[in-house]
This record gives structure tokens, C-alpha cells and sequence, in this order.
């Protein structure tokens, strides 16, 4: 397995290419700059199988569109937060968004235990509501890619629509309680961490601008 890292928009959003021993591959919050994410895939000689969405909200699917279409893969999203992809009101709201957003319908809707395998990956998902209703983690071997649910030191904002500091206190101590021993934790903002790191800390602190 390979991890590819980019760093893109206004917010600094990290967008992961996960891809499997024989070059295949899922792109996770395509966040923005559709053409740096689609060059990078080429560029690694990879074959883009799906794009998942950590949760829907506009600094994680600004490029969704032009990347689904240059592709032609399904796009996977939690039910829950899978009308988001398609309310373009409510993601152009944001004060950075420069290229209007245009509505993407979901291909795959997922739950929570539910299984998307790739060759030798197999890929898992843990509802975590609180930074918005339907916020899923992706969990695949010994990694753990959270989205906004869990960062280094902190915690996703709670105050945009959906959001519930204590809802995502409680999903952050499920994935503490639930997942057993040490995964490395891949998050939406700021330097990857790990869940053994982060049992230590007991996340309090509010991170904001996310």
C-alpha cells in the first residue's frame, strides 16, 4: 500500500491517494485544484477506482466534480451525508470559495462496518457524528484517515450546520474504545498523528477554521 499526500485550498485541506500494489487506487476529499490532484494520479502511473468523502463539506469536495468526470468512478459518501454533495447553496456559502461548486449525486452510500476491497486493501468505515451528522472515518490496515473528526492535539469544529462538540467527544472516545491498539491517524488538516498519541492527550480543545 501507498500513501500520497496533498495539500490543497484555502483552508489547507489534505487529500490522500491510497493506492494497492498493482497500481490501483481511491482518492479521498478531492478538497480542491482538480487538475494538481489528476496530474499527481498520472503522473504515479495509477488507475483511480473511487473517490470517498471523509464528510461533505466544502473544503474537502470543491474539485469532486471535474476529478468524478475526468475519471468516470463512483463517488462514496456516508447516507447520512450524502444530500451535501448535492446542495451546491449550501457549499458555496463558504467566504473562499472562488469556482462555484456544482452538485454531484453519490454513487455508493455507505454505513457504518460496511466494505469497499481493492485488491489486497479492504476498507472499513466508523460513523463519527459531531462535525457533521454523517462524518465517517476510513479505516484500512493499521491507518486511520478521520477526516475532521480527529486531528493532532484536536478536534474538528462543532459550529457550522450539523455540527455537536458533545456528540464528537463521544465518537472520538468510541474510535478510542472500539479500535484496539496503536493506528497511524490520517487527518483532514494538519500533520498526520496516532490514536495511541491521541488516547494520551484525551482531545478537549476545539480546533477552529475548519
Amino acid at each position: 500500500m501507498n500513501i500520497t499526500k496533498l495539500v490543497l485550498g484555502a483552508c489547507s485541506t489534505n487529500v490522500y491517494i491510497v493506492s494497492s500494489n498493482k497500481k490501483n487506487a481511491i482518492l479521498i476529499d478531492p478538497a480542491d485544484n482538480a487538475a494538481e490532484i489528476i496530474k499527481t494520479i498520472e503522473e504515479n502511473g495509477l488507475c483511480l477506482k473511487y473517490i470517498f468523502i471523509t464528510h461533505g463539506h466544502t473544503d474537502h469536495i470543491l474539485a469532486l466534480k471535474e476529478v468524478k468526470e475526468y475519471f468516470n468512478v463512483p463517488v462514496i459518501i456516508s447516507k447520512i451525508d450524502a444530500g451535501r454533495l448535492e446542495d451546491e447553496e449550501l457549499i458555496n456559502e463558504r467566504p473562499y470559495v472562488k469556482i462555484p461548486y456544482k452538485a454531484v449525486k453519490a454513487d455508493i452510500l455507505i454505513c457504518e462496518d460496511d466494505i469497499i476491497n481493492l485488491d489486497e486493501l479492504s476498507f472499513s468505515f466508523l460513523g463519527m457524528p459531531g462535525h457533521t451528522d454523517g462524518s465517517m472515518a476510513i479505516i484500512v490496515n493499521d491507518n486511520i484517515f478521520s477526516g475532521d473528526t480527529i486531528m493532532f492535539e484536536k478536534h474538528g469544529k462543532t459550529s457550522l450546520p450539523g455540527g455537536n462538540e458533545k456528540l464528537l467527544i463521544s465518537s472520538i472516545e468510541k474510535m478510542m474504545n472500539t479500535l484496539i491498539g496503536d493506528y497511524k491517524i490520517y487527518p483532514g488538516h494538519r500533520q498526520e498523528t496516532s490514536l495511541d498519541y491521541e488516547r494520551k492527550c484525551r482531545l478537549s480543545t476545539v480546533i477552529t477554521g475548519y
